[in-house]
């Protein structure tokens, strides 16, 4: 989606109240998850290891994918802290409380590093492998996100109270670190990477 509709869309939205915030954040979700997932499994092996300009470094498409896919397994431990009642979730307003599968917990001082340290992990990845993690993860989160009975509006409400700056010098003044956790979300599959990933925009 263009940031130029997105960010404006979510200051909108944020001004409904929680259970008609909650229906169309999940409406946004659905449209973007659909062109996020089909995107994800267009890509081939080959296209896979291109590489592709992220910033001022080049990642192979699987990095990049790669790095949404772990950023969303983070969001699904902060999605468990919302569903357990925490009001401070992980990666609400913190980079503390990342799990390996095998348990160990690496700590990183900055968003940057903790990007590096996956872009590195990675390396050995297969496409494969990278591609059924990538849908997992976001399909994960599309059914908690969005199903009337799991996130919902009240449980995001119950998370405690913040601001959200978005680019563009945009601001939320008022919202709750739940609905931040689900705007970095839509944020990072439905704008950020879409031209790395080949995702044409789409309207709302």
């Amino acid at each position: 989606m263009p940031p130029a509709t997105f960010y404006p869309l979510l200051v909108e939205l944020s001004t409904l109240s929680p259970s008609e915030r909650h229906a169309r954040f999940a409406q946004l979700h659905t449209e973007i998850f659909n062109a996020y997932t089909t995107a994800v499994r267009a890509i081939t092996a080959e296209r896979a290891a291109q590489r592709v300009v992220l910033g001022d470094e080049q990642r192979s498409v699987l990095q990049v994918v790669g790095h949404i896919m772990e950023w969303e397994r983070f969001m699904l431990m902060g999605a468990g802290d919302i569903l357990a009642g925490l009001q401070r979730p992980r990666m609400g307003n913190s980079i503390a409380g990342y799990v390996e599968p095998d348990g160990t917990t690496p700590t990183f001082e900055t968003i940057d590093a903790f990007n590096v340290y996956q872009v590195q992990k990675h390396l050995t990845w297969s496409w494969e492998q990278m591609q059924a993690a990538a849908l997992e993860a976001a399909t994960t989160l599309h059914t908690l996100f969005t199903h009337p009975q799991l996130i919902t509006a009240e449980r995001l409400e119950r998370t405690a109270p913040t601001r959200r700056r978005l680019p563009g010098g945009l601001l939320i003044p008022e919202t709750r670190l739940g609905w931040g956790l689900w705007i970095t979300l839509l944020d990072h599959e439905g704008v950020e990477h879409v031209e790395e990933l080949g995702i044409k925009h789409h309207s709302v």
